[in-house]
C-alpha cells in the first residue's frame, strides 16, 4: 500500500500562457504591419511587445505543465497540499469521517474529527484559527476543494479515503 497522489490541474497558469498566446500574436500582426508600411512606430513596439509576451507564453507553459498536489493519501494519513487552504498532514487516528458537501458552489471533501480540541492543538497557530474561524461560521472544520482534481472525480476521492480509513481503523483501531 503505496501513497496515492492526486494531483491538481492548474487552471489559471493555462489561461494565461492562452492570453499571452493571443497577445504574442497581436504583437506579430502590429511588427508585420509596421514593417509593410515603413513605420518605426509601429514595428519597434511590436517587436519588444511580441518578445515579452513570448516569455509570458512560456511561462505560462511551463506553470501548467508543473505537476501540482492537490492531495496525499498515505497509510497514516492525509496530506492537504491544497491551494486554498491546506491544513498539512492529518493522521487517521484523530478522523471519524469523509463527507462530500458544496461549499461556495465548488465540491469539497469535509474531514470531520474525531474530537475537535485534540484535532485543534495538534495544528499550528494560524492553521488552528483557520479552523475555529471555520467552526464558528458553522462551516466544517476542515474542508479539501477537489473540484480541481485532475482525472478524478470527488466521489473516486471519497472512496479512497474511506478505503484507506477502514484499512487504518481495522489494522490499528
Amino acid at each position: 500500500m503505496g501513497d496515492i497522489i492526486i494531483e491538481e490541474t492548474n487552471y489559471k497558469a493555462f489561461i494565461l500562457a492562452v492570453a499571452n498566446l493571443f497577445m504574442l500574436i497581436a504583437a506579430c500582426a502590429v511588427t508585420v504591419y509596421g514593417f509593410m508600411v515603413h513605420k518605426l512606430r509601429f514595428w519597434l513596439p511590436g517587436i519588444l511587445l511580441a518578445f515579452i509576451f513570448f516569455i509570458g507564453f512560456l511561462r505560462g507553459v511551463a506553470l501548467a505543465a508543473q505537476e501540482k498536489r492537490l492531495l496525499t493519501i498515505t497509510t497514516d494519513g492525509i496530506i492537504d497540499s491544497s491551494s486554498r487552504g491546506g491544513v498539512g498532514f492529518i493522521p487517521f487516528d484523530v478522523i471519524k469521517e469523509f463527507k462530500i458537501i458544496t461549499l461556495y458552489n465548488k465540491q469539497a471533501i469535509v474531514i470531520v474529527p474525531k474530537n475537535v480540541d485534540s484535532f485543534l492543538s495538534k495544528l499550528t497557530m494560524v492553521k488552528r484559527k483557520i479552523v475555529k474561524r471555520n467552526i464558528h461560521l458553522n462551516l466544517p472544520p476542515v474542508a479539501i476543494y477537489v473540484d480541481t482534481a485532475k482525472d478524478m472525480e470527488p466521489e473516486d476521492i471519497l472512496s479512497l479515503l474511506m478505503k484507506r480509513l477502514s484499512d487504518y481503523s481495522r489494522l490499528y483501531g
